[in-house]
């Protein structure tokens, strides 16, 4: 294993194994969904949902066909990957930057809006100190519902991978 992958495995490990104590975040919440987004979602995978979504700091993906994906879903969200029915992330590899969209599809009676805050705060925890540069795109992350998903987008770009979400999703 050269350096550079020790390095990258090393911040990769820490930033999700860390716990965040931060309350504070600008996390939008939109919980309107129409029968037909709900209908339309029942039609794609969390893994089709992310096809397609790009960023220079969006370079790693996992989704729940994955067994990754399952062994980190506690980590991830605070839940194990019984209570995750379809998940996918997309997050940077190198573990430098904070730039994350998860879309999660719970089981029925887990509040994945609560435990996707609960994900800002670790990666706010992880970020604050380790690289401060990176603060103003976790203050303005976004967390919502959509089509059954609760989505977390943390990124520059959050407004337009909010958009093409959305739009898959109607």
């Amino acid at each position: 294993m050269t350096k550079k992958n020790r390095y990258t495995a090393l911040i990769l490990a820490a930033a999700i194994m860390l716990g965040g104590c931060s309350a504070k975040n600008n996390a939008d919440k939109d919980k309107s969904s129409s029968a037909e987004s709900t209908e339309a979602a029942a039609d794609i995978s969390a893994e089709e949902l992310i096809e397609g979504i790009s960023g220079d700091n969006l370079d790693g993906r996992l989704h729940k066909s994955e067994g990754k994906y399952d062994k980190y879903a506690a980590r991830l969200y605070g839940t194990g990957f019984e209570n995750i029915s379809d998940g996918a992330i997309l997050y940077n590899e190198e573990g430098g930057y904070a730039d994350e969209v998860s879309v999660v599809k719970f089981a029925e009676g887990t509040d994945g809006q609560e435990l996707l805050k609960q994900r800002l705060d670790d990666r706010i925890s992880t970020f604050r100190d380790y690289r401060p540069d990176e603060m103003t795109k976790l203050d303005n992350a976004k967390i919502f519902s959509a089509g059954g998903f609760d989505i977390l987008i943390i990124s520059d770009d959050a407004d337009n991978i909010e958009k093409q979400l959305k739009e898959k999703l109607s």
